[in-house]
């Protein structure tokens, strides 16, 4: 592939960007010299950076205004990345929507107070509402044995689902690249609990987390965000249509502070929902996946259903508990508490969210979660298109603020 000067200095930017911040880049697939020579080189100052996104901004490529509207976000997160960099002070509020293109707030905390309530009347058992929930938890945690095995047996059937939700969305316009494939791993000592590592070439390799057990209720939903038709799907189908087929080099680098990650996030909270409609997960979990696994349960899949039904604002608690400790209104300890009493979290469930939200890769990455779902569920409710959104998302260069756009 050819690369114009735009390309390499784009490519140069974000290799400089990635030896300041650990990780800016979750994955590259530009040039390998280059790559080699930046990382050989000393860093350069935040003044020089400045210098560099400069003129990057004078090299936009004009000729697409749905590619130059992406550009010109994804580079206003880098010039807010620069400014962290140099020391300057950048509101918590302020660098989230600078750097994601999204306007982060509080969930009433009273939704999670209502969500208690119900759950209380669903949750069998004897205790608190937390202490049900982590017995519950617990009793669908996997032995590290069984997770591989469970993991290819939702690899495939996600993927199968995947290929057909794309045949029936596109007939032949947009298909899986040939030869790709994911790999799965466990790993610990992390402060995720599944990641995707897209590897270029349409392949990728997951990780799963085994510091805190891995829980058979979890295993289809993660592995249908980290890979079909989440994350190792978006990869594969940009790279093809968006990178090899239309040239747009900036497909080639994945960024984790950019508009693309609530995107991809959004893609991802919302990959289950593609293959399995109307809450139909629960019905393969109780009738494949926990015999697969030799679980025994008496709770059928609809009470599955109203138990997730009652839990959907729990996902809000890290965003909060996020806003409220970076802007200083909650200590390190108070956080941790809040997201136990408000998350229905275990103290060691607690302390991993903490961990998440306070990493300085991902501090303010949280949102990405909830606001790109949220942002997707919200513009597909208004043409009750949800399918064909996700595949205009999966293949386009779609902004958060666009999607937010009445």
């Amino acid at each position: 592939m050819t690369y114009s000067e735009f390309d390499t200095q784009f490519f140069r930017l974000t290799l400089e960007l990635d030896k300041h911040i650990d990780g800016y880049i979750d994955a590259y697939g530009g040039p390998a010299d280059l790559k080699t020579a930046v990382s050989a080189a000393p860093k350069r100052p935040p003044a020089k950076l400045r210098d560099d996104a400069d003129q990057l901004e004078v090299l936009l490529p004009q000729d697409d205004p749905a590619r130059l509207a992406y550009l010109t976000a994804v580079l206003r997160a880098m010039r807010c990345s620069i400014q962290i960099i140099a020391g300057e002070k950048v509101a918590y509020l302020d660098e989230v929507a600078q750097i994601y293109d999204i306007a982060p707030a509080m969930v009433d905390e009273s939704e999670f107070e209502r969500e208690h309530k119900e759950l209380d009347l669903l949750l069998p058992g004897r205790g608190t509402i937390p202490e049900r929930m982590e017995a519950r938890r617990q009793r669908y945690n996997l032995p590290t044995d069984k997770v591989l095995p469970l993991l290819e047996l939702t690899r495939n059937e996600t993927r199968r689902r995947t290929v057909a939700y794309l045949q029936n969305q596109f007939g032949s316009r947009y298909t899986l690249p040939e030869n790709e494939d994911v790999e799965v791993t466990l790993t610990s000592d992390q402060p995720w609990g599944a990641y995707n590592w897209y590897k270029g070439n349409g392949r990728s390799h997951i990780e799963f987390n085994t510091d805190i057990p891995v829980s058979a209720l979890n295993v289809l939903g993660t592995f249908a965000h980290e890979g079909y038709p989440g994350h190792h799907t978006e990869g594969a189908l940009k790279e093809k249509y968006l990178l090899r087929q239309r040239g747009y080099a900036e497909q080639a680098v994945a960024l984790l502070h950019s508009p693309s990650a609530v995107i991809a996030e959004g893609i991802a909270t919302t990959a289950v929902d593609i293959i399995f409609p109307n809450d139909t997960q629960y019905d393969w979990l109780v009738e494949v996946l926990l015999p697969a696994a030799g679980m025994k349960t008496e709770e059928t899949a609809d009470d599955m259903r109203r138990l997730a039904a009652a839990h959907k604002y729990g996902r809000h608690v890290s965003g909060n508990a996020a806003i409220l400790y970076h802007t200083g209104q909650l200590t390190a300890d108070q956080a941790v508490a809040y997201i136990q009493t408000y998350g229905l979290s275990a103290r060691p469930r607690a302390v991993q969210s903490f961990r998440f939200l306070t990493h300085p890769l991902f501090r303010s990455y949280t949102f990405t979660y909830t606001q790109g779902r949220a942002l997707l569920l919200q513009a597909a409710a208004k043409h009750n298109n949800l399918p064909e959104l996700f595949g205009r998302l999966l293949t386009e260069q779609i902004l958060p603020s666009q999607l937010a756009t009445p």
